[in-house]
């Protein structure tokens, strides 16, 4: 027969075990709590990152756009001079601006639950 004595787990009192429990509890909540820490540190760093991206993009895309007016004007200047390439490059841009914006005034309206009745 064994002793109580040589059972190490039998020695322990009911309240020192609980107590290890209660600590290895702790402990595994503040390792999940790390783990999720660095989850959403990732994440952020993944969203500045396609932040980045995004700005360089339209950044590049300004550019090109200004380019393509340049041109455009430089192209139109000879065909109709330069007064009336200025006025149809502007025009053009104004009707464009103009339909991009109602475009998306409707789209914001359909988003937030407005109709065109109640605009």
């Amino acid at each position: 027969m064994m002793d109580r004595r040589e059972d190490p787990i039998e020695q322990e009192s009911l309240a020192a075990l609980l107590s290890r429990v209660v600590g290895d509890a702790e402990q595994v909540a503040r390792a999940e709590i790390e783990l999720q820490k660095a989850k959403i540190v990732a994440k952020i760093d993944d969203a500045r990152n396609a932040i980045l991206l995004l700005v360089a993009a339209i950044a590049i895309g300004s550019v090109a756009l200004t380019a393509f007016v340049v041109g455009a004007l430089l192209v139109l200047a000879q065909i109709i001079g330069p007064l009336g390439a200025t006025g149809a490059v502007v025009g053009a841009l104004v009707v464009l601006s103009a339909l991009l914006g109602w475009f998306s005034m409707r789209q914001f309206k359909r988003l937030f639950g407005a109709t065109e009745e109640q605009a």
